[in-house]
């Protein structure tokens, strides 16, 4: 067999290997681990036509993204349902947060730039990682493309990306080899789209056709980057980033109303350092000591605008967070099956505000793990424990009170057969969500007395892959139970609402995927996938309530989807589909909170050209071949059968 394949290292950054030939069975690396992992590469991506995000994370099992409806609605993910708050996303190898509201808008980063995507749904199998990412149900680790590159001294590509609704993403990167040991990159996109995509609004027996209002997006998104070999096995990268972006909120659309009023600025600079080295011990000394040490600090500032004339004063509410990470992780590899790490995690966040009576916190939340791991040839096992530590001061009154807690998790995955690449695992996970600064201190509603959420995972399953002749076959299955406690939810009193610890929610469910890729003529390779998640995620918190046992909102007992790729010399050629159950907007399962289900279809075809001195990418797309303005929040319709093509030059 012959295979080309592209690896992320510890620190999330892709290594290209080289083409091989490989006659020994192979091990599928993302099935090692005691808890389900999905690795998308660059390669696939590219197949596909994915451009965001979310086209990606849309068709694994056990992830699902909430989207707001528009080009530039918000959009957020989460991992069997806990919420984006219990979801870590990480960029290059930096912790993406948001103490506001504990959410990060996966919307802005698309996949031009991707290497690879990839997403740990219950736990992961590195213990050379950030400690906070152990405080998370799971994590979305993007990559980058290497920066370093062998071929020539100095690349680069330019793209103009056009799509329905006078869509418009010119994208240019540049890299270059400086000397022997560096290399410097900077690359750089920019979207505008008026975003007035065409709906269907029904209204009783009244069907009308209408138009998404207040959906334009105007966005800069760009970063430079230096990376090099210091010596003694070390690696330096300087990171800087830019995100601009100035678009409308198209609100929920009720009977003929959409209330074009909202509009969103958002501006958030960045700057990180990562340093990571391998240093073997002394000559036939096994003992390897891994070192990772990274420092980011993020300035994000908003500005939100209401201009709704029906209220007295328009609302112009304007927030800066301003955020300082840093952290160390020592890993100990005492001998090749045995390994030790322990990771110090320091974030410290404030947020402004012009609102009255802001109280500007500042948070400090230190996160400390320690853990171990095995792994030979059949067995692989890893242990966790996470202590954290959060205080918090304020400019106006009490603040919340200091946090304290300790998490373990544990993982084990074991080869049943030694022939064979059939093995059984299971994990458990305890987590935990601090309240946002939203929850806490927002005016007249927040609550400094809330705990955190807490969070148990239970996850036993199979995985099964095999080489069978020119053929590689994967397939894996899981079952799990999570419940969450002291849930933080919003309770409505006399005249406002109120943050409390009153939720418990139960879950169940079962996430089964299948993935096949080989050679059907010499001519024509084929790869698919599919995978299917079924999920029973119950409101257990008062006997005597109503939605007793009911279906917690957004929440589909069924979720499918699958991608079909044919890879021919002259032409590649990608179907996806997406099947979602029906759910329900508020806590009670009845009709008037029903939202129906949907089906999306996609279609992509692409080929490559090589040229004498470029490559150019021809790709065109049709998203949901349908047609249907489906709902995945109730009242935001989102677009229809939409177009897509790609023209991309790379020198």
């Amino acid at each position: 067999m012959v295979a080309t394949a592209v690896v992320p290292d510890s620190t999330g950054r892709e290594q290209t290997l080289a083409e091989v030939h490989v006659a020994a069975r192979r091990d599928a690396a993302h099935t090692l681990g005691g808890a389900p992992t999905h690795v998308v590469t660059a390669a696939e991506i590219e197949q596909r036509g994915a451009v965001g995000l979310t086209e990606v994370l849309q068709t694994m099992a056990g992830v699902s993204v909430k989207d707001y409806g528009g080009i530039g609605g918000l959009k957020t993910v989460n991992l069997r349902n806990f919420g984006a708050q219990h979801t870590g996303v990480m960029v290059d190898g930096i912790i993406a947060s948001d103490a506001m509201n504990g959410q990060v808008d996966i919307g802005r980063y698309n996949l031009d730039n991707a290497g690879s995507v990839v997403v740990d749904v219950a736990g992961a199998t590195s213990i050379f990682r950030p400690a906070r990412l152990a405080g998370y149900v799971g994590s979305v680790a993007l990559a980058s493309l290497p920066m370093r590159h062998e071929d020539n001294k100095a690349d680069g590509t330019v793209q103009l990306r056009g799509a329905s609704f006078a869509t418009w993403n010119p994208y240019a990167r540049f890299r270059s080899n400086v000397g022997n040991r560096w290399a410097l990159g900077a690359w750089g996109d920019y979207v505008h789209s008026r975003g007035d995509y065409p709906f269907v609004l029904k209204n009783g027996q009244l069907v009308t056709d209408e138009r998404r209002l207040n959906s334009q997006v105007e966005r800069f998104n760009g970063e430079v980057k230096a990376e090099g070999n210091i010596g003694r096995g070390g690696t330096l990268r300087f990171a800087t980033s830019l995100y601009d972006s100035s678009r409308g909120l198209p609100r929920s659309v009720v009977l003929y109303t959409q209330h074009p009023t909202e509009h969103l600025w958002d501006r958030t600079w960045s700057t990180s350092a990562l340093y990571e080295s391998r240093l073997a011990g002394a000559a036939g000394d096994s003992c390897v000591w891994r070192l990772r040490a990274s420092l980011a600090y993020t300035n994000a500032w908003n500005r939100y605008v209401d201009s709704d004339a029906a209220k007295p004063v328009p609302e112009d509410d304007r927030y800066r967070q301003q955020t300082l990470a840093g952290s160390v992780v020592v890993l100990w590899q005492m001998r090749p099956e045995w390994s030790l790490s322990v990771a110090e995690d320091v974030d410290v966040a404030h947020l402004w505000s012009n609102m009255p009576e802001a109280v500007m916190p500042t948070r400090e939340t230190s996160y400390t793990a320690l853990s171990g791991k095995f792994q030979n040839e059949r067995l692989t096992a890893t242990a966790t424990l996470l202590c954290l530590v959060a205080t918090e001061q304020t400019q106006v009154g009490e603040p919340s009170p200091t946090r304290c807690r300790a998490c373990p998790s544990a993982s084990l995955s074991f080869r049943v057969l030694s022939e064979h690449d059939w093995r059984v695992r299971a994990s458990y996970k305890e987590t935990y969500r601090l309240p946002t600064f939203n929850d806490l201190y927002y005016l007249r509603v927040g609550n400094r007395s809330l705990q955190p959420e807490r969070a148990r995972q239970m996850n036993v399953g199979t995985t099964w892959a095999a080489e069978l002749g020119a053929w590689h076959a994967e397939a894996t299955a899981d079952a799990y139970y999570n419940n969450v406690r002291d849930k933080i939810v919003a309770i409505p009193t006399m005249f406002v609402w109120h943050m409390r610890n009153v939720g418990r929610v139960s879950m169940t469910g079962l996430d089964v995927t299948a993935a096949v890729a080989g050679s059907m003529a010499s001519w024509l390779t084929l790869r698919a996938s599919a995978n299917y998640s079924w999920q029973r995620a119950l409101d257990v918190t008062d006997r005597t309530a109503k939605n007793f046992r009911h279906q917690i909102p957004y929440t589909p007992r069924h979720v499918g989807s699958g991608v079909v790729t044919l890879v021919m010399p002259w032409l590649t050629v990608s179907y996806t589909l997406q099947a979602v159950g029906e759910r329900y907007s508020l806590a009670q399962n009845t009709a008037a909170y029903r939202i129906d289900p949907y089906t999306d279809h996609s279609l992509s075809v692409n080929r490559t050209f090589d040229l004498h001195r470029f490559r150019l990418h021809v790709s065109a797309e049709a998203l949901n071949l349908g047609g249907r303005n489906y709902e995945v929040v109730k009242y935001y319709p989102m677009p229809g059968r939409q177009w897509r093509a790609t023209l991309k030059a790379s020198f």
